[in-house]
């Protein structure tokens, strides 16, 4: 029996996702599965994990996630295509399964299986260094005080003024946020911000 444990608040997607990975499951791969709500203490031992992901927020340490030590699948549910990477994912999440809304069903389909498949093959062994020396991005110091002051509503020109700083350098701190976590626009930035600051458990992103 595998343990599927899904995070999403779009309660028709969750059910269409239900029903689509049994169909992948149970019916191509023969194995009879169980589906819960994604919780802290059900999250060790679920072999396939899925879970809503804010864009740049895989780029993030997962306290969630840290210490999950079962070997198994973790599908990101993302709303829109988080095309090339940057850069490397962190330890826990490294073989992230990243499936946009609006992705079809054959791609999805080809990812999950592909990625189900090289899991299969894998030592079972648990890894409890995971943690050490992983590459998680966070701000610096002076990108969390203008992402702070974003939060509160506050625009470049008025950052600047507060910070007694050139508007061009606040706009350069900007562009480099967006950078260091593939954010497109503002609206995804915004949302990410949004995403880090409200987060329960916290994760760590300022550094």
């Amino acid at each position: 029996m595998l343990n599927i444990a899904i995070e999403d608040s779009n309660t028709f997607y969750r059910y269409g996702l239900q029903f689509f990975l049994e169909n992948i499951f149970l019916h191509e791969k023969k194995k009879a599965v169980q589906f819960e709500v994604l919780t802290k203490f059900n999250m060790n031992e679920a072999d396939v994990v899925v879970q809503s992901f804010v864009a740049g927020e895989e780029y993030t340490c997962h306290y969630k996630l840290k210490y999950r030590s079962k070997p198994g699948l973790i599908i990101g549910l993302y709303e829109t295509d988080r095309g090339k990477l940057l850069s490397e994912l962190p330890k826990c999440i490294q073989k992230l399964v990243i499936i946009c809304r609006t992705d079809s069903i054959s791609d999805c389909r080809e990812k999950i299986i592909s990625a189900w498949d090289e899991i299969a093959h894998e030592s079972k062994k648990k890894d409890y260094r995971k943690c050490f020396n992983c590459k998680y991005l966070s701000l610096t110091s002076q990108q969390v005080t203008i992402a702070q002051k974003m939060l509160h509503g506050q625009g470049l020109s008025q950052i600047a003024q507060a910070l007694g700083i050139n508007v061009k350098t606040v706009s350069a701190h900007k562009r480099l946020i967006m950078q260091k976590f593939n954010l497109r626009n503002d609206f995804e930035l915004m949302r990410f911000l949004y995403n880090m600051k409200s987060h329960i458990p916290p994760i760590h992103l300022y550094s």
